[in-house]
């Protein structure tokens, strides 16, 4: 079956715009380019469907997967149906746990519709017999967005080897790559040419590690006094007072540049003012846009070992990994790229290269439609098997 011909369900319950969303949004950005009709189906007004309305996308907002009370599960499990047969559709991707329970319950006998389970989130599955029979018995196949989550999997039931495959997320290449505006944004920022930018672009979150990141510049500073370290995201569990208070405690406060999440720049614009990029997260990593997008940027960065952030940065090659909660190892890193300027031109050089070969929009979908249309042709043979 050629790829003009499959349409695809991706169910996407995400409640908020996390990493999750991200993947199932720009993996169905990446197949709309291909010409592969690609529903997303969610909660109305949830944030995934007005991204990916945003992104011209075609949606579906007559369910609410979030929920499992009985009338609504009812009403989903009707109009989930409905939208199967109605519009044709050949496979199911679903993205959450709620989605993989209502697309397990909604698969009729009458067509051979394929269930596939993205898993993009840091959790491991709940080790129950109904948990257990939903994924060996009524899945078809398993997309994991990177090796530690499906180690993880395989610790609770070893039951994924022969079905699944990791799948790293990726990033709009085009989009984002080197721009002209360093020199404009730097200046607004009080940054001095002299001066080379170290940043950490997360959403302030204790798992974000960012008191780890301080420390680090407290560290880095004291042999290498031209860096500034920039801290940009939205406050979450911490605040920026919180960290400011941090940096005055660790000696850096006139070092860092504190910026909440902006509509005056956009955050290409950000990372292309940066000379370093850095990841200090004690957890959480399963996808990790930030990384790609440094990547693409042609950004050599600092990160730590941390779920897929080693599958993704290789020391030496486009930056270095070092453990989590490991401020001297992060500070080490960094004043050795701050030192040598021809080894941060190609860690970035290279970094760019591997973005563009691995983790670009048609490298996504070309790797993801490889495993549609191989779990398709199966589940069609056994179909006509078993009706004949």
């Amino acid at each position: 079956m050629s790829q003009s011909h499959l349409k695809i369900l991706q169910l996407v319950s995400v409640r908020w715009w996390n990493a999750s969303a991200y993947y199932a949004i720009s993996l169905s950005e990446a197949l709309k380019q291909t010409g592969t009709a690609n529903i997303v189906a969610g909660r109305e007004n949830s944030p995934p469907l007005r991204m990916a309305q945003r992104k011209s996308l075609d949606t579906y907002t007559q369910i609410n997967l979030e929920t499992f009370s009985p009338f609504k599960t009812l009403q989903n499990s009707k109009r989930l149906k409905s939208i199967l047969n109605d519009q044709q559709i050949d496979l199911i991707n679903a993205h959450r746990p709620e989605d993989h329970s209502y697309g397990a319950f909604s698969i009729g006998r009458k067509r051979p519709i394929p269930l596939i389970r993205t898993i993009s989130d840091v959790r491991a599955p709940k080790n129950h017999i109904l948990n257990k029979w939903l994924h060996k018995s009524r899945t078809d196949y398993f997309i994991f967005s990177c090796k530690a989550s499906l180690d993880r999997y395989q610790k609770v039931w070893p039951i994924f080897e022969s079905r699944s495959k990791v799948v790293l997320n990726a990033i709009d290449t085009d989009y984002f790559q080197p721009q002209n505006s360093k020199a404009n944004l730097r200046k607004q920022f009080g940054i001095l040419e002299d001066e080379l930018v170290i940043g950490i672009i997360a959403r302030l979150s204790p798992v974000k590690d960012h008191e780890t990141y301080i420390k680090a510049a407290s560290i880095a500073t004291e042999k290498c006094p031209n860096l500034r370290f920039l801290i940009s995201g939205e406050e979450s569990q911490i605040t920026h007072s919180d960290l400011k208070k941090k940096a005055q405690e660790a000696g850096v406060a006139d070092k860092m540049i504190f910026l909440h999440r902006s509509t005056n720049y956009e955050i290409r614009d950000l990372i292309d003012c940066l000379d370093i990029g850095v990841v200090a997260s004690m957890g959480s990593e399963v996808i990790c846009r930030i990384s790609l997008e440094y990547m693409a940027m042609e950004k050599p960065q600092v990160v730590t070992n941390i779920n897929v952030l080693p599958e993704i940065v290789k020391d030496d090659q486009n930056g270095y990994v070092v453990p989590a909660r490991n401020p001297a190892g992060i500070a080490e890193k960094l004043v050795n790229l701050a030192n040598n300027k021809e080894l941060r031109k190609n860690m970035g050089a290279n970094a760019r290269k591997i973005a563009e070969s691995k983790y670009s929009f048609p490298v996504f979908a070309r790797d993801t439609l490889s495993i549609y249309r191989e779990v398709l042709e199966k589940k069609v043979r056994l179909f006509r098997l078993d009706g004949s």
